[in-house]
């Protein structure tokens, strides 16, 4: 130590209490057919929308696409229908009341003590900053969850769970903890040079979707089987070990040239796991002795439709014959009779394929290099910011892998640059920027999601009249540059966004 040296600590406490819910309902009428005739909706429920020009600047977007649909009012919609044929009830309150209700709450605790170091290495100024952190979260994780209590095979090729009007609420919980190090150094090694290095540990907590606990199943099932969702409280966050190192030289008072190199491992990553099996006892329609009795009788098809037909004509218990004001069978357009079949204790069980997140123990690195220089001209105002950054990781996603087979990928790592143009001086200030970003994996396994490279022009300017008041507009965007995303290959387009210019202005008050 010297007479320039100087240490002070720093500490804290903090405490973070989090709560989330996510609730729906669902209305579905099996009314695969449709309910009426198109004389009882009026014509000016609908409208004609063009479509080419709200994609305007998007390639393919005159020829491509159909150049017009009709929309119709859907909330006019639902009280026509409701009125004429009851689809909510008849008493015009189409709200359908939570089915599922998941709720979360997430505590936090996390002390920290920092320690800050002022001191002379080998004769030139240096910084040192040392501290920890101690994260400690719980997560109780609340789910009502609906009550299913039968099937039903509605259509040729489509099933239903059906729920009691009951519904349990179901509590997990889990917790995780972190000691969260991290170290800065910093030293002018020359002259208007300084270098800079860091180690720290971070973490990213995994998100709320799959935190959220009870078993959902799908509402629809097939002759297959069908699907579910179940969240997981005990999953732990994602953690990062940090490494950067970065030199910069400041050869005027406003200019200054940086390079800099980074490097994070990543471990828990998040994936999801399928696993294959029975829920509630639900029995499946088309695995029983009536499926059978009915395909052996009509010499071994395999025609759902005619199965079903034979099971409806043929069977009573567990069957529900669709009947007409005259008490007739109501046929659909092949001549076959509609209803219900009802799973039944006989029959055999649902699979369903229940998907649940997990914490792996894969881990990942991803490095890059950040370049950076900002010079000023002279005394003048102007000046010019220019950067770019490369980043690099080990798991990346091959496109050329069989679509069937999962993959193991970084989302979201792509190089950057911006480009920028400014001014600064007797309360003016102005700017003019590029950003760009270069094509990215943006997630999905086994379809992956590419976001093509995008670049767009943004622009400032404001006054300051007195202390305190400032006069500002902004431009987002300048020429309405678009967006566009698609899977394997390029002509597989998932989505479009046309740009738009936004602008924005206002007076501006600090005291």
């Amino acid at each position: 130590m010297t007479a320039t040296s100087s240490i002070s600590i720093d500490f804290g406490f903090s405490y973070v209490n989090n709560k989330v819910r996510s609730a729906y309902g669902f209305v579905q009428n099996d009314t695969w057919g449709g309910v009426g005739t198109p004389a009882d909706l009026p014509d000016d429920l609908f409208t004609r929308v063009s479509l080419p020009d709200k994609f305007r600047g998007v390639s393919g977007a005159k020829d491509g696409i159909i150049p017009a649909y009709y929309k119709f009012d859907f909330e006019r919609m639902v009280d026509l229908l409701d009125q004429k044929f009851g689809i909510c009830g008849g008493d015009g309150n189409c709200l359908a009341p939570f089915e599922a209700d998941r709720r979360i709450t997430e505590k936090t605790i996390s002390p920290f003590v920092q320690v800050n170091n002022t001191f002379d290495l080998l004769g030139r100024r240096s910084h040192l900053i040392a501290g920890v952190r101690y994260d400690q979260t719980t997560v109780s994780s609340s789910s009502l969850t609906p009550i299913p209590i039968g099937t039903a095979w509605v259509a040729q090729g489509e099933f239903n769970v059906l729920y009691s009007a009951q519904s349990n609420f179901l509590t997990s919980k889990g917790s995780y903890d972190n000691w969260l190090p991290a170290i800065d150094f910093d030293i002018e090694a020359l002259d208007n040079v300084k270098l800079r290095a860091s180690y720290s540990h971070t973490i990213t907590r995994a998100d709320y979707n799959s935190l959220q606990g009870g078993l959902t199943l799908n509402r629809q099932f097939g002759i297959a089987g069908g699907g579910g969702l179940q969240g997981n409280p005990n999953l732990v966050p994602f953690l990062s070990k940090n490494i950067d190192v970065s030199a910069e030289w400041y050869y005027a008072p406003t200019s200054y040239v940086s390079a800099g190199y980074f490097r994070k491992k990543v471990s828990n990553f998040i994936n999801s796991q399928e696993v294959q099996r029975s829920a509630f006892d639900l029995r499946d329609p088309a695995d029983g002795p009536r499926f059978r009795a009915a395909q052996a009788a009509l010499g071994g098809t395999t025609d759902t439709g005619r199965i079903r037909d034979y099971i409806l004509r043929n069977f009573t218990q567990g069957v529900e014959v669709a009947r007409n004001a005259a008490g007739q069978p109501i046929l659909d357009v092949n001549g076959y009779y509609t209803g219900r079949i009802l799973g039944l204790p006989e029959d055999g069980l649902v699979d369903f394929r229940v998907g649940t997140p997990f914490n792996s123990d894969q881990t990942a690195t991803l490095d890059g290099f950040e370049f950076a220089i900002q010079h000023s001209f002279w005394n003048t105002g102007f000046g010019t910011i220019l950067n770019y950054t490369i980043v690099r990781g080990d798991a990346k996603f091959n496109n050329a892998l069989d679509p069937n087979i999962g993959q193991f990928a970084l989302a979201g790592l792509s190089d950057s640059a911006n480009a920028v143009l400014f001014y600064d001086k007797a309360g003016l200030q102005g700017r003019v920027a590029y950003n760009w970003r270069d094509k990215f994996y943006a997630g999905g396994n086994p379809n992956p999601t590419y976001v093509e490279a995008y670049g767009q022009i943004d622009a400032s300017v404001s006054y300051e009249f007195r202390q305190g008041l400032t006069l500002f507009a902004e431009a987002i965007n300048l020429t309405g540059e678009g967006r566009r995303g698609h899977r394997r290959n390029e002509n597989f387009v998932t989505f479009a966004q046309p740009g738009f210019a936004r602008y924005t202005g206002g007076v501006r008050f600090t005291f």
